[in-house]
């Protein structure tokens, strides 16, 4: 039987049953101390410097009759700083059908197979995740020397150094006293670093605060960046250099909504692959055209 249109509009899960994992940690292991807040004197950023992001979207649900495949689109790309000026290394784009045995054209578009993670709609979207962190990590290993920053945890696997930055800090990793230093905490300082523990990696990971215009009324983690890198590498080091680096790159409320945690890099590179993915209406209205009823 022919796969026909399912579903233009997925059900969203909420952010709090898809990121929120509870509790207070039983395990929390500062790696310095005293614990209060830290500064550090500028530090020279480190040649090259690549920005890494990945971008995912769900276009469709689509039904042979017996069985539910979820067409998508996955892009990542880097911006790379070296010698003074950042440059846009060249993004990638593909099409995936997740739950498809072999390739599916729809008009111009092309859809490649990708297997589902597990059963239902959730295994369909968790293998559409796993194929943007897939194109992710294959950017990753091309991107020699230097310094890989990259929105959100670190999962992209390379030799050198890696930081990555949360936004938003729907977990929490630190014990309630000590929890009470991140609202006390100014521009420019950071927590001590402590270990985090996930998916048998070892990191280091501390709080910072990012640089806040004065006007306006703020909820108490705005401009609070969660950084973490791994363990076995030069953690102190990179936690100082990250308190020049990222507040440096801080974006403003009058031209990113996210300011100032979404990086400046990183949002030119997020419109760079929207742009790139194509129009979401556009696209739907093709697949309704050829898979519609």
């Amino acid at each position: 039987m022919a796969w026909r249109l399912y579903a233009l509009d997925l059900p969203r899960q909420e952010a709090e049953e898809a990121l929120l994992r509870g509790s207070e940690p039983e395990a929390f292991h500062p790696l310095e101390e005293p614990w209060e807040a830290r500064t550090a004197p500028p530090q020279p950023w480190p040649e090259p410097l690549y920005f890494l992001d990945g971008r995912e979207r769900a276009e469709a649900l689509i039904s042979d009759g017996e069985r539910l495949a979820l067409l998508g689109c996955v892009a990542a790309g880097t911006v790379v700083w070296e010698g003074g000026r950042m440059r846009l290394l060249p993004p990638v784009v593909r099409r995936v059908g997740v739950g498809l045995e072999k390739p599916l054209a729809v008009g111009e578009l092309a859809y490649e197979p990708v297997p589902a993670v597990g059963e239902g709609l959730e295994g369909l979207q968790e293998g559409l995740r796993q194929a943007r962190a897939g194109l992710e990590r294959e950017l990753a290993k091309e991107l020699v020397g230097g310094l890989l920053v990259v929105d959100g945890p670190v999962r992209a696997v390379r030799e050198g150094p890696v930081l990555g930055y949360i936004k938003t800090h729907w977990a929490r990793y630190l014990p309630k006293e000590e929890e009470a230093l991140l609202r006390a905490l100014a521009p420019g300082e950071r927590t001590p670093a402590f270990r985090v523990r996930r998916k048998g990696m070892e990191l280091a990971s501390w709080y910072l605060r990012l640089p806040l215009p004065p006007e306006g009324v703020r909820p108490p983690e705005s401009g609070l960046l969660r950084v973490e890198t791994h363990l076995s590498g030069d953690f102190l080091g990179l936690a100082d250099l990250s308190l020049g680096l990222f507040p440096a790159l801080a974006s403003h409320p009058v031209k990113d909504p996210r300011a100032p945690q979404n990086l400046l890099p990183v949002g030119g590179l997020e419109r760079e692959l929207a742009r790139r993915m194509g129009s979401r209406e556009v696209v739907a209205r093709m697949l309704a055209r050829h898979l519609g009823r």
